[in-house]
This record gives C-alpha cells, sequence and structure tokens, in this order.
C-alpha cells in the first residue's frame, strides 16, 4: 500500500491542543503526512509550524496556499524556513485558488493565473538554490536579493492544485507533485492526460509527478448514510466554487450530472443540488464502509499511480475523528 496522510485536522470544536494531539498520535500511528489548505479562516503557515514543533518524522505541508495572496519571495521565505526548522521535511502545495477568493477576500484581480505561477516557481526555486531571486516577467519584476539564510535543501518539492488543461499541463512540465481533489480511479485517464502531455513535452513522465489527491473517507457500516453526508461537499464545490470543479466533472464523464447540480445550486436550491450528486458521483471519488472495505478502496488509488493518499474527514468531533484515523492506521 502506498503512503496515506491526513489533511486538515481540526474536528469541529476543537481547540489547538487537540489538534496538536491529534498530529502527535497520527505520527505514531505511521501517517505519512499533515497538510493544511487555506482559505478565509485559519492561514496555513503558522498551523502548520505548531505541528512541525512538535513532531519528528512526518511530512508536513500546504495543501494549498493561493499564490495571489502573497509576493513569491514571501512564500520562498516562508517554506524554506519551514522546510529548515522541520529539517527537511516540509513541501509547498500551491494553487491559484478561484476569482471569487482573490478579488472578493485579496483584493486582487484573478487574472493569467497559469502565467502567474509559473512565475511564482520560477522564482522560488531560485530562492531554494540560494541565487538571487532575479526575474523579470510579465507580473514580477524582482532582483538584487538573495535570501539571507541557507536552505536546508535546494530541492524542496513543489506540489500545483491544478484542474483546468493548461494549469494540468503546466504542473506536468514544472512540479514535483500534483494535488488533485475529486481524483477517480475509475476515470484516472480523462483526469491525468494533460498533466501527461506537460509532462512529456519536458522530456519526463508521469512517474516524476507525485499524485497525492485529498479524498474524503467515512468509517461505516452504513454507506449510505455516508454518501449522503459527501453530497454536499460536492455539491459546494461543483456550485460554489466556480467553474473549475465544474468542468472538471465534465471531463472524467459527469457532466450531465454537473449540470443539473450547478443549475440548482446557483439557483440557491443546496438541499437540491446535494440531492442530484448521485451515488455514482460519490463512489468514483470518496472512500465508503467498513475498516477493510476502505482500505481495499484505498488499493484502487495505488494501483493507477497514486504516490499518497491525504484524507479529508468529515467528522462530527474530535472523538469521531480518533476513531477513524486509529481505524484506518498504516500501523495498524
Amino acid at each position: 500500500m502506498g503512503e496515506i496522510g491526513l489533511m486538515n485536522m481540526r474536528p469541529p470544536g476543537s481547540t489547538w491542543r487537540d489538534v496538536k494531539e491529534i498530529a502527535v498520535m497520527a505520527e505514531e500511528l505511521g501517517y505519512s503526512s499533515l497538510s493544511a489548505g487555506e482559505a478565509w479562516g485559519e492561514d496555513a503557515f503558522t498551523s502548520l509550524a505548531q505541528l512541525a514543533a512538535i513532531t519528528t518524522r512526518i511530512r508536513i505541508g500546504t495543501s494549498i496556499v493561493p499564490v495571489f495572496a502573497r509576493s513569491p519571495a514571501n512564500i520562498a521565505m516562508t517554506a524554506l524556513n519551514m522546510d529548515l526548522m522541520s529539517e527537511g521535511r516540509f513541501f509547498l502545495g500551491l494553487g491559484s485558488s478561484g476569482a471569487l477568493v482573490i478579488e472578493d477576500l485579496h483584493g486582487e484581480k484573478f487574472e493569467k493565473p497559469v502565467t502567474r505561477m509559473r512565475e511564482y516557481i520560477d522564482i522560488i526555486r531560485k530562492a531554494m538554490r540560494g541565487e538571487r531571486m532575479d526575474h523579470e516577467g510579465e507580473f514580477f519584476q524582482t532582483k538584487r536579493f538573495r535570501l539571507r539564510f541557507k536552505p536546508y535543501r535546494p530541492d524542496l518539492p513543489i506540489y500545483i492544485a491544478s484542474l483546468g488543461p493548461p494549469s494540468l499541463r503546466m504542473t506536468g512540465e514544472l512540479a514535483d507533485g500534483w494535488l488533485p481533489i475529486y481524483f477517480a480511479p475509475s476515470r484516472k485517464d480523462a483526469a491525468v492526460l494533460p498533466l501527461k502531455e506537460g509532462a512529456e513535452a519536458s522530456g519526463r513522465s508521469l512517474d516524476d509527478i507525485a499524485i497525492s489527491p485529498q479524498v474524503s473517507v467515512y468509517v461505516t457500516d452504513d454507506v449510505q448514510a455516508a454518501r449522503d453526508r459527501e453530497r454536499p461537499h460536492i455539491a459546494f464545490y461543483i456550485g460554489g466554487m466556480g467553474v473549475f470543479y465544474h468542468r472538471y466533472f465534465h471531463r472524467i464523464g459527469f457532466g450531465e450530472e454537473a449540470d443539473q447540480v450547478r443549475e440548482a445550486y446557483l439557483g440557491r436550491d443546496r438541499e437540491g443540488a446535494a440531492k442530484l450528486v448521485t451515488d455514482e458521483m460519490v463512489d468514483a471519488t470518496a472512500i465508503l464502509g467498513n475498516p477493510d472495505q476502505c482500505r481495499e478502496q484505498m488499493e484502487a488509488f495505488f494501483d493507477v499511480g497514486v504516490s499518497e493518499i491525504r484524507l479529508v474527514l468529515n467528522e462530527p468531533d474530535k472523538d469521531a475523528y480518533v476513531k477513524t484515523i486509529q481505524a484506518l492506521a498504516p500501523n495498524g
């Protein structure tokens, strides 16, 4: 079996003391990584710094931070300092987010996200190598400065969360890893084709790119109830998070269903939108069942080339969260 990580270890009602206890437990149970995302809540870097300080082996990473929210130099300084403090355990997950978050929250114009991401990667990689961060691009013109500390390593891995074909091709060309969401093992070929094209254009192959999807998991004997819990999450992404997820579900063969979900969601019928998410959509992208069934479904991801699954636990409280990570413990 491949590696199993955890994403967003903050169950409802939990405190940061609870989160730190979960992080230590996850390391003891053999989980491979702890990752945190960033949208309009707590920032990812300071959250992960807390977890890096109390662990020694488990990898720590962002999944993701939006590049529009910080300058390339700021991201480079923060990521490389995180890697230094964690003694080489940090990975940097980047994404573009979308117009809603970038323009209405950060006050930045959401334009040319692929071009902008290329410029970020160029500047960050120069910082990793201890070089001057000189760059003459469409969005950034930087010169003169190099970081005043030596990075822990010159090849800190950069992962990109990409969905659209142009972004996927860029990921295949430049990134160390890909952070997909709603990855469906049974529909992998349609999802990864642009990624493969980008890799081959740069003289690489898919084997050179770590594929690390975030996957919702429900350990339960009541699979139908678990499907009902997952439907609103899928409906939210298809209907409420811009066009990228809607188009993605089209590409993996759920076009008609995605159209119906999005129409209902945009019509403010959130409950109706969730009900339109089919069992097949849930089963293709989530992990549901008793512990043995969940492990078998994880193997389906690894069988198609996934290197690590980062589990998302939509549990109601800390006790339920802990019970789930114990049930699926890699060391169990």
